[in-house]
């Protein structure tokens, strides 16, 4: 398992977590809450980063870091749970901190959603080290929840119909709907990269999207026939938002 990722560490590659004040380009009234404070504070509370990255180079850019606590029971199914702090200092989001988890089969990181687990927005840049340990209190009373979701999932045994039916329904979270590819089968999608994933649960199979969705890789043909294939994502946002609503679409299967 991978060792904490220290401060300096991310000076390169995340730049934007230790900008100490807002872009020029937003007015007075924009409020600035330094990332780089408020990991302190986790830092302080016993939280160690473990994946931090930003969309884009800039020094204002929209970032997000993935911490864990060996205070919070961490194992939840197959995955470490974690906090995920997001930001940025150009205004296009506000500082948050959500759930999320890490699976070990496939070293990818999932965010919760707020459905599921609540979410903490920060709108002011007063957040004290007891405001860090009631979010830990939180957390470790939610994980029993976000288990029993997981463990549902493991559980529930789909059809290849069924599979097929939630990636075709799953791929207009990728694209646009008038960009689907026509010739990327939902058979395919939902193939297993791995031998984790083999069983046709529920849990494997919002896995397997996902990874496919976020980390591409996966070739086929356009309506010209050119070969083609799924490119990996960088955009935050983008993979949040795909990382939830798969999620949300998994539950509708535990009904």
């Amino acid at each position: 398992m991978a060792a904490p990722i220290e401060f300096e560490t991310l000076r390169t590659n995340v730049p934007s977590i230790f900008t100490t004040s807002p872009s020029p380009k937003l007015s007075s009234k924009y409020v600035f809450v330094p990332t780089i404070d408020i990991l302190e504070k986790f830092s302080a509370e016993g939280w160690d980063i473990f994946s931090a990255k930003q969309t884009g180079r800039g020094q204002y850019s929209r970032h997000e870091i993935r911490l864990r606590n060996g205070s919070v029971p961490k194992v939840v199914g197959d995955s470490l749970f974690e906090a995920v702090i997001s930001n940025s200092h150009d205004g296009s989001n506000i500082l948050s901190v959500k759930a999320g988890l890490f699976r070990l089969a496939c070293s990818n990181g999932l965010t919760v959603p707020t459905s599921l687990s609540g979410t903490i927005t920060l709108k002011h840049k007063y957040f004290d080290v007891s405001e860090v340990r009631k979010l830990t209190d939180n957390f470790a009373e939610m994980l029993p929840m976000i288990e029993g979701n997981v463990k549902e999932m493991m559980s529930r045994i789909m059809t290849d119909d069924e599979r097929h039916e939630f990636a075709r329904k799953a791929m207009s979270l990728r694209w646009p709907e008038e960009r689907i590819p026509e010739n990327l089968s939902p058979e395919r999608l939902v193939k297993p990269n791995r031998n984790e994933d083999v069983v046709p649960n529920l849990w494997n199979t919002f896995n397997t999207l996902q990874e496919n969705f976020v980390r591409g890789g996966i070739t086929y043909s356009t309506g010209t026939q050119r070969r083609t294939s799924v490119r990996f994502l960088t955009d935050i946002k983008l993979i949040n938002n795909i990382n939830t609503g798969l999620w949300k679409m998994a539950e509708e299967y535990l009904q």
